[in-house]
């Protein structure tokens, strides 16, 4: 037989049937392992299991979340207690200056002449002399310098203001009781020795020419260097209205005005 005819030989295996090769490849798989029910019950949960350590992050920062909510909230509350605790100090600072100022306008209003309108004036002012002149020899004891002004209060206190012969001035308040006790001082100015001063004589001269001209009561007498007239008076008249007197050097009256809100 030519060989280009001729049947190509085929291998062992090729020769085989297709039946005898299939056991042999079954026999070479690994047979799987039977399925119990655990596994049956439980195969999702074996494909994807939740990573022990996500849930442990979870819970730190669920932790940390409330653990810094907690500090600012303490924060918040320490700072808001801080700011109550200022608020209250304020309130009380500014109560207790504002308590001490009514007490100040209160002293002051006592304090003030009846020159203002709708006070008591039933204790304000002298017509003596001698009660005028107790009132600046007391002051006199208590500081130093010649008496040039006398101002009566409301509540039978008066202050006496002192000329030193270098110009310095001293305020003296004397009670109704007759006690002396200097307010204030000013340092010596170029003013020099006050000119009048508020002697015995001249308190008697001025208090006698005051009230002939004008009846009532003297509630403050003021020398200046003004020798045209150098005593100022101002008298309280029975009807409640404050003439203001200028006297010149010999006493005389030169010069007077009224004022009802002096």
């Amino acid at each position: 037989m030519d060989d280009k005819n001729s049947t190509p030989e085929t291998s062992p295996a090729a020769a085989q049937p297709a039946d005898d090769r299939q056991p042999e490849a079954l026999a070479a798989a690994p047979a799987p392992a039977p399925a119990g029910p655990a596994d049956a019950t439980t195969g999702s949960a074996h494909a994807a299991p939740a990573p022990k350590r996500s849930r442990t992050r979870g819970w730190l920062i669920g932790g940390g979340a409330v653990l810094a909510a907690a500090i600012l909230a303490g924060g918040g509350i320490a700072l808001g207690a801080e700011m109550a605790d200022e608020a209250g100090d304020l309130a009380a600072s500014a109560s207790s200056d504002s308590s001490d100022d009514d007490s100040r306008d209160t002293d002051d209003s006592s304090d003030d002449t009846a020159g203002s309108t709708g006070g008591d004036v039933s204790n304000l002012g002298t017509d003596s002399a001698d009660d005028l002149v107790a009132m600046i020899d007391a002051a006199s004891a208590a500081g130093e310098g010649e008496p040039t002004s006398i101002d009566l209060k409301r509540d039978g206190s008066a202050e006496v203001t002192l000329e030193a012969a270098d110009g310095s001035e001293t305020e003296v308040r004397v009670d109704a009781g007759g006690e002396a006790s200097i307010v204030s001082t000013e340092s010596a100015d170029d003013d020099g020795a006050p000119q009048y001063v508020l002697d015995a004589d001249s308190i008697a001269a001025i208090v006698d020419a005051a009230l002939a001209e004008a009846d009532g009561r003297i509630v403050e007498i003021e020398a200046d260097d003004d020798s045209t007239s150098p005593w100022d008076v101002t008298v309280l008249t029975a009807a409640g209205d404050f003439v203001e007197l200028d006297l010149d050097a010999q006493f005389a009256v030169v010069a007077t005005g009224t004022d009802s809100d002096d």
